[in-house]
C-alpha cells in the first residue's frame, strides 16, 4: 500500500521554500517625497529682477509671497525663504532592512534698509525645482 503522507526527505526539501516564499511576501520596498516650506517663487524666471536700492519690501512679497521668517535687526528688516523637500528610500526585508533619506534646501534671503528698501539678496546654490502653485 502507498502511503500520501509526505516523507521526512521531501519536508526536508519543502520546509526551506516555503520560508523562503514567506520572507519574500513579507519584503517590501518604498520611496516617499515630501516637501514643506514656502513655494520657491524666487525660482520663477518670469519674474522680475529685484533690484538693491530700488525693490521694496512689499514688492517681494508681492512676487514671491510672505516669508517664512521675519527677522529684525537694529537698522534692518530680513526676509528669510525656506523650501525643504525630503526624499526616503527603504528595503524591508524579515532580519535586515536599510533606509536612506535625503535632505534639501533651497533657500533666499532678503534685506531691507529703515525705509523697506532692498539693499542685498541671496538665493541659495542648492536649489529645488520650482514647482507652479
Amino acid at each position: 500500500m502507498v502511503s500520501s503522507r509526505p516523507t521526512h526527505h521531501t519536508m526536508r526539501l519543502v520546509a526551506p521554500l516555503a520560508i523562503a516564499i514567506l520572507a519574500l511576501a513579507l519584503a517590501g520596498c518604498g520611496v516617499s517625497k515630501q516637501s514643506q516650506g514656502v513655494v520657491n517663487q524666487w525660482r520663477n524666471e518670469s519674474l522680475p529682477p529685484f533690484e538693491r536700492g530700488v525693490t521694496t519690501q512689499s514688492e517681494v512679497i508681492e512676487r514671491i509671497g510672505p516669508p517664512s521668517q521675519v527677522i529684525g535687526l537694529n537698522d534692518q528688516v530680513v526676509f528669510y525663504y525656506l523650501r525643504e523637500s525630503v526624499t526616503s528610500k527603504g528595503v524591508f526585508l524579515v532580519l535586515y532592512n536599510w533606509t536612506s533619506k535625503r535632505v534639501s534646501y533651497d533657500r533666499a534671503i532678503f534685506f531691507f534698509n529703515r525705509d523697506g528698501v532692498l539693499t542685498e539678496y541671496g538665493i541659495s546654490v542648492e536649489r529645488l525645482p520650482y514647482e507652479n502653485p
